[in-house]
């Protein structure tokens, strides 16, 4: 058995501000600090003591929110770049007015290579980023692991525990919050379980 936590980072300051998440660098702010350490204090419960490895995205939201949890879980951080977050192009950093005012138009329907910029991500290619790390955590010997990501990366790594592909995504996905949190089993035979999607913890 394989239990797979995942948490998304908790309030930054582009939470408030409204500006464009992606790849800028946000500090947290002081109510996603105070809500990093809970959540760590609620794994340290729900882990209950058992060995686990840590997975983290490098970029400075996503430690901080490590660095709270393990406040209480001491953990080791892996830092993983296919945990970055979605790469917004010419929109990192930029007020949502301004990004919603310049990105290119979509088409008629889904298409997983659409960018909103010439130097942004596409679906497709951040599902093929994520996807060797979700193979990497579903093949390895770790019967524990938690993963701290971002938003749009952990909704991808969510459709992979739910069986999808990328074109899968015009009718169904993830959405959480920030400091939610998810936890999925895998059994020995691969059965894949979804105990609860995008948690908030109080």
């Amino acid at each position: 058995m394989k239990t797979i936590l995942t948490v998304q980072h908790t309030e930054a300051e582009h939470h408030l501000s409204g500006h464009c998440g992606s790849r800028h660098e946000w500090t947290l702010t002081e109510r996603g600090l105070e809500t990093a350490f809970r959540i760590g204090v609620w794994l340290k419960e729900e882990i209950g003591g058992q060995s686990c490895r840590m997975y983290v995205s490098p970029q400075l939201r996503t430690r901080q929110t490590a660095e709270e949890i393990n406040r209480s879980l001491d953990l080791t951080p892996v830092f993983c770049d296919e945990l970055r977050e979605c790469d917004a192009g010419e929109g990192c950093g930029m007020p949502m007015d301004w990004y919603r005012a310049n990105k290119t138009p979509r088409g008629t329907g889904f298409d997983p290579d659409y960018k909103p910029f010439p130097s942004a991500e596409s679906d497709r290619e951040l599902w093929e980023r994520v996807e060797p790390f979700f193979r990497e955590i579903m093949e390895n010997g770790e019967e524990n692991i938690l993963v701290v990501s971002h938003g749009v990366t952990l909704s991808f790594l969510q459709s992979m525990l739910a069986g999808q592909q990328v074109e899968d995504r015009e009718k169904f996905r993830f959405r959480g919050k920030s400091g939610s949190v998810s936890k999925f089993t895998v059994s020995d035979d691969g059965q894949i379980t979804a105990a609860y999607v995008n948690r908030v913890i109080e």
